[in-house]
Formats: structure tokens, C-alpha cells, sequence
């Protein structure tokens, strides 16, 4: 009686084991590269309720700040009584996990408070609700 062969089923672990840690590192450079994405960073900062989550994002160059590399970032979305609003952030992603970022309000331009549009990621990782959450939407737009 021949003895079973375990050099096929060794072959074989080892190249689901390369495959698998292969796999892997490119995951964590995937999720490298993505955390400086400039839409990805404001979508950490600003979570949008589910009834404003289903706008459009849009990146585009900004002209340079002090020298430093800039994005804008926009979120449209439709708004009862206002109409199509964009949302306006200024990104200054860094190689280094250090991003700068401004939000410039909304366009039309409103009370934001009336609106219950998003939660936002507080420097300890909390997420500070709308003070309008809750409360109805106003008819008409609050413009400023």
C-alpha cells in the first residue's frame, strides 16, 4: 500500500495563505488611500439623516490656499420648501492623517437650525444631533 502524499495539500494551504495575505494588504491600502479622499472626510464629520441621505457629492479643484492643495466638496440635495440645496465644504487633505476642513453653509443660504439635515462627529468621536431633530420642517425656506 503506497503512503498518502502530503506535498499537494501543503501547496495548496500555501497558496490560499499568499492569496489571503495578499488580499489583505491590499485592503489596508485601499482604506489608506481612501481615508484622504476630501468626500470621505467631510462624510466622517457630517452624517446626513436618512430622509437627506440620498443627495449627490461632487468634488472638484479649489484655487490654492497659502500654498497648500485644496478641494471642494458638494452635496445637493432636495429640500421641502427650498428647493435643490448644495452643501459647501473647502478640503485640505495632508499625506499625513492631519485634514484641514471649513464648511461654507449651505445655497441657498438659511437658517440651517430650522432643519433637521445632519448629525455631526463631535473631536472625541460623539455625534452631536440637530438641534431640530424632531421637529417638523418649516413650509416655507428660512432664507437669510
Amino acid at each position: 500500500m503506497q503512503g498518502f502524499s502530503w506535498q499537494p495539500l501543503k501547496n495548496t494551504l500555501l497558496i490560499i495563505l499568499v492569496i489571503v495575505a495578499a488580499g489583505g494588504w491590499l485592503y489596508v491600502a485601499y482604506n489608506g488611500h481612501r481615508a484622504n479622499d476630501p468626500t470621505e472626510i467631510v462624510k466622517k464629520h457630517f452624517v446626513f439623516y436618512p430622509e437627506y441621505s440620498h443627495g449627490i457629492w461632487r468634488e472638484a479643484s479649489c484655487a490654492s490656499v497659502n500654498g497648500e492643495k485644496c478641494r471642494d466638496v458638494t452635496y445637493t440635495v432636495p429640500v421641502k420648501g427650498c428647493g435643490t440645496v448644495t452643501f459647501t465644504w473647502r478640503v485640505f487633505p495632508d499625506q499625513d492623517a492631519a485634514t484641514n476642513w471649513s464648511y461654507n453653509g449651505t445655497s441657498p443660504k438659511f437658517d440651517e437650525t430650522k432643519y433637521a439635515f445632519y448629525a455631526v462627529l463631535s473631536e472625541d468621536s460623539r455625534l452631536i444631533d440637530s438641534p431640530a431633530l424632531g421637529k417638523p420642517a418649516p413650509e416655507i425656506c428660512p432664507l437669510k
